[in-house]
C-alpha cells in the first residue's frame, strides 16, 4: 500500500537546518537556559522545515532566538489561521490522547452555561466501557456543577476543567442532583467504537455507529462492527462523529476503506491528496514522491515503538448506498477529512451543527528524536546531540504540515468547517442514551432514513436540569490529524 508521510521521514535529516545556522551558538547557561536553547532549536527546525505556513511566517522565524520562552515563541510564530500547532512538555500525555491508551477517568463531556450566567457546568456526553466513570454510575446527561467542592466559574473555566479532569489522578464531582462522585483515574484503553446497532426503517436496515477517535487499535472493533452490518444486510449507515476530534491518518484511511464503494477500493482510486509548503512540495517533486493517498483494503505497518499491524478490511466493506453523518463543533480533523474524501464517491448527508474546520494534518515531533536523527549535522554545528536529547526529554511539538484535500484537490471543510444539511443541536441532557432512537440528533437522522420516532413535543418534558441554556460553550480541546511516522 502507499503510505502517507513516507517522504517526511526521508526529508527529516536533509532539510532540518535550512536557514537556522545563526541559531546554533552554545554558551555557558543555567539549566533553564539550556532547556530553552535545546527546545527552541528543536521547535524552530520543525517549523522551519515542515510548517504549512512557513512562507507566511518567514519574518517571525527569522527573528527566533534560542533564549526565548519556547511556549510563547511557538504561539507568537503561529500563523493567524492556525489554531492547532502547539508545543508540549508532556509528550506521554499527548501521545496517550492520540492512541486511546492513557490514564483517564473515561468519560466525555461538554461545557454548558448555567442560568445564572456566572457559572458553567460539565455535561457528561458518554462513558467508556469499563472506565472508572462507568463503574461509578456516571452517565450521559449527568450535570457536574462542582469540581473538588468548588463551582465552575466562567473565568478560566477551560483551565480549571483541564486541571481537574484532564490532568489529575483523583477528582470529586458534584452533580446537580446533589450527589457526589469520587473518581480515581486508571490506565486503560478508551475504545472509540462506542456503540453499534441496527435499525429497521420500514423494511430497510440502517446501521448506526458511534466513533470517538481515529486510533490505530480501533481497526478490530470497526471491522467487527462493519462485518456485522454487512452480514445483516445494512444498506445505509449513520456514522456518529459528533464527539470525534480526529486521530491518525492511517485510521482515517482504513475507516474510509470500509465505507467507500467497493469498486473504488479494489481499483486503488485516489482517496485524497496533500498540499505542503512550497519547499516540501518541490522536494517531493524532485524525489518523485507521490502526495496522493489511495484506497486500499490491505494494511501492514509498524509504529515507532515497534508495534506491528497487519490486517485486511476487504470483507468489511459495507457497500452502502447512502451515508449519514452526525456532526458538531467537536467533529474535527480526521473526522472532517474522511467525509471530505468520500464526498466525490458517495451520497452523504450531514445532520447536526457546523464542524470544527480543522483542515490540516499535523506531525508530532519529539525533541529526543530530532537530536538523534540530526546528530551528525548538529556535531558540525558544535551542538551536543546527547545533551539535546536529555534536555528535550518528553518535549514534543504538534505542528501543522499539510492541508488535506479530496481527489479533486478540494478541501470542503476549509476554512469554517462543514455545514450540515439538516441543523440540529446536541442536547446531552435530553434524557436519552446514545443509540436511543429518541435521542435528539439520532432521531433527526433516523427520520431521514424513514424511521418513525416521536416528535420532540411527544416526548414529554426534559429533565429539570435542562433549564440551563441549551448552548454548549467553546472548550480548548484541539483536533488531531496525525501522521504515523514509520521507523
Amino acid at each position: 500500500m502507499k503510505m502517507k508521510n513516507r517522504f517526511l521521514t526521508v526529508l527529516l535529516t536533509g532539510l532540518c537546518f535550512a536557514g537556522c545556522e545563526k541559531q546554533l551558538t552554545v554558551v555557558e547557561q543555567t539549566e533553564q537556559q539550556k532547556t530553552w536553547f535545546y527546545v527552541n532549536t528543536f521547535a524552530f527546525n520543525g517549523l522551519n522545515t515542515y510548517y504549512l505556513w512557513k512562507e507566511e511566517v518567514a519574518a517571525e522565524l527569522k527573528n527566533w532566538k534560542t533564549t526565548d520562552d519556547p511556549f510563547a515563541k511557538v504561539q507568537a510564530v503561529r500563523y493567524k489561521d492556525d489554531h492547532w500547532t502547539f508545543l508540549s512538555d508532556d509528550f506521554n500525555s499527548l501521545y496517550g490522547a492520540t492512541t486511546g491508551h492513557r490514564k483517564t477517568y473515561g468519560f466525555g463531556f461538554g461545557i454548558a452555561a448555567m442560568p445564572d450566567d456566572e457559572t458553567v457546568c460539565v455535561v457528561v456526553t458518554y462513558t467508556y466501557a469499563g472506565s472508572p466513570a462507568e463503574k461509578a454510575g456516571l452517565k450521559r446527561g449527568d450535570i457536574i456543577t462542582e469540581l473538588n467542592g468548588s463551582p465552575i466559574t466562567r473565568q478560566d473555566y477551560s483551565t480549571v476543567i483541564n486541571q481537574a479532569i484532564r490532568q489529575s489522578d483523583q477528582v470529586t464531582l458534584g452533580l446537580s442532583s446533589g450527589t457526589s462522585i469520587q473518581l480515581t483515574a486508571r490506565e486503560m484503553y478508551e475504545n472509540p467504537v462506542l456503540l453499534s446497532k441496527i435499525f429497521d426503517c420500514g423494511g430497510k436496515k440502517v446501521g448506526y455507529l458511534v466513533y470517538t477517535n481515529f486510533t490505530l487499535d480501533s481497526y478490530k472493533d470497526l471491522i467487527d462492527a462493519c462485518t456485522a452490518f454487512k452480514n445483516a444486510g445494512v444498506s445505509e449507515l449513520i456514522l456518529d462523529l459528533r464527539y470525534n476530534n480526529g486521530g491518525y491518518v492511517i485510521a482515517e484511511q482504513f475507516v474510509a476503506s470500509m465505507l467507500a464503494p467497493e469498486a473504488e477500493v479494489q481499483a486503488g482510486s485516489i482517496q485524497s491528496t496533500d498540499v505542503y509548503n512550497s519547499e516540501v512540495m518541490a522536494d517531493c517533486k524532485k524525489l518523485g514522491l507521490d502526495v496522493n493517498t489511495y484506497f486500499t483494503s490491505e494494511y501492514s505497518f509498524s509504529t515507532a515503538d515497534g508495534k506491528k499491524y497487519n490486517f485486511s478490511t476487504a470483507k468489511a466493506n459495507l457497500g452502502i448506498s447512502k451515508l449519514y453523518a452526525i456532526v458538531s463543533s467537536g467533529t474535527a480533523s480526521a473526522s472532517e477529512a474522511v467525509l471530505c474524501d468520500l464526498y466525490p464517491y458517495m451520497d452523504i448527508t450531514l445532520v447536526g451543527s457546523q464542524t470544527s474546520g480543522k483542515y490540516c494534518t499535523g506531525l508530532i515531533m519529539q525533541g529526543p528524536d530530532f537530536f538523534e536523527d540530526s546528530a551528525k549535522t548538529l556535531k558540525e554545528k558544535g551542538i551536543d546531540a546527547k545533551e539535546g536529547k536529555q534536555y528535550t526529554d518528553n518535549w514534543a511539538i504538534y505542528l501543522m504540515c499539510s492541508r488535506f484535500a479530496d481527489k479533486n484537490g478540494e478541501t470542503r471543510c476549509m476554512p469554517d468547517g462543514l455545514t450540515p444539511d439538516y441543523a440540529v443541536n446536541d442536547r446531552p441532557w435530553d434524557g436519552y442514551a446514545l443509540g436511543d432512537p429518541q435521542e435528539t440528533m439520532l432521531a433527526r437522522a433516523l427520520a431521514l432514513c424513514g424511521y418513525r420516532t416521536p416528535a420532540p413535543a411527544e416526548r414529554g418534558q426534559e429533565p429539570s436540569d435542562a433549564a440551563m441554556a441549551p448552548i454548549l460553550l467553546d472548550y480548548d480541546d484541539p483536533g488531531f490529524g496525525i501522521y504515523l511516522k514509520l521507523p
